[in-house]
């Protein structure tokens, strides 16, 4: 009888064993998804707590959001489980290499991948489709009045112009940043402000600031009319959409959510340019929330019922 016991006990030990070597999730019947600083980033991830709650047993949870490399350390402390991200930033602020860094040849996503799962363990799913890049912009008529279309035409009238954008682009953490972008163009202002994300369209339609820094997909830009300067040269690298990840999420959770994998990639180049601009304007311009634009969509794309 004792014999009996200790093989049990044996067995169920290198069982235990076994899952752990696995890496399998703890918890195994939650998955915690970050919510973001902007409307695009918590449509998204309405859209994958929905797609999951839909596809799998699992329970969404949602963590408020944090800022870019806070979000890399959450993620690679299981903190966190799933986040919207861009294969630009992951290759930039996370990792800290420069879009020049990139092999001839080679696309910045596939080269961002790889050196995410070598150096942090860190991956990014299939593209979503649309890309939502750095972008300087300015009042439009500011722009016609003086035949500004790219940023080195700001160059003879800025330094009387008031650069703002929010706190993260001031971060001395990352490359793609104030000071290297001045130093990028060789370019100076009056003077350059920080502001809370949610502020910085209220600062120029008010004239507070002159040039604020946007993301090329975003809904107020319409909204504020603003000209979205062309980056000639070639400062911002390229930021398609998609989920941002550790690499060994599928595999924590093969027994809970074996699907997880096939239902996150249901979002695979499903959303245009266009109609990113599009839900972002409902969500920033006219108020609607997230959680229902989300739904709209994925509804309409006949991904949920």
């Amino acid at each position: 009888m004792k014999k009996k016991i200790t093989a049990v006990a044996a067995a169920m030990i290198l069982t235990l064993g076994v899952l752990a070597g696995c890496g399998q999730k703890e918890d195994g019947k939650s998955i915690t998804i970050l919510r973001g600083q902007f409307a695009e980033i918590d449509i998204i991830a309405e859209m994958a707590g929905m797609l999951i709650e839909e596809n799998t047993d699992l329970e969404v949870k949602f963590h408020d959001s944090m800022n870019t490399v806070a979000a890399g350390n959450a993620m690679v402390g299981k903190e966190v489980d799933l986040y919207v991200s861009y294969d630009g930033t992951l290759l930039t602020t996370l990792l800290g290499y420069d879009p020049s860094d990139v092999p001839e040849g080679e696309d910045l996503y596939d080269f961002a991948i790889a050196k995410g799962v070598e150096d942090r363990g860190l991956t990014l799913t299939s593209k979503f489709g649309f890309e939502n890049t750095y972008a300087l912009g300015v009042k439009e008529e500011f722009a016609e009045e003086n035949g500004i279309a790219s940023i080195s035409d700001l160059k003879p009238f800025s330094e009387e112009l008031v650069f703002g954008a929010e706190h993260e682009f001031f971060d001395e953490e990352g490359t793609m940043r104030f000071n290297p972008f001045n130093e990028h163009y060789g370019i100076s202002w009056e003077d350059g402000v920080s502001l809370d994300i949610g502020l910085k369209y209220a600062a120029i339609d008010n004239e507070n600031i002159d040039v604020t820094m946007v993301y090329s997909t975003d809904g107020l830009n319409q909204k504020s009319n603003l000209r979205i300067l062309t980056d000639d040269l070639k400062f911002f690298p390229q930021y398609y959409a998609a989920f941002f990840h550790r690499e060994s999420l599928f595999e924590e959770y093969e027994v809970a959510a074996p699907n997880l994998k096939e239902v996150l990639l249901m979002l695979e180049g499903q959303i245009s340019n266009e109609e990113m601009i599009a839900m972002n304007f409902q969500v920033d311009a006219e108020g609607a929330e997230p959680k229902d634009v989300a739904k709209t969509f994925l509804v309409e794309k006949g991904l949920l019922k």
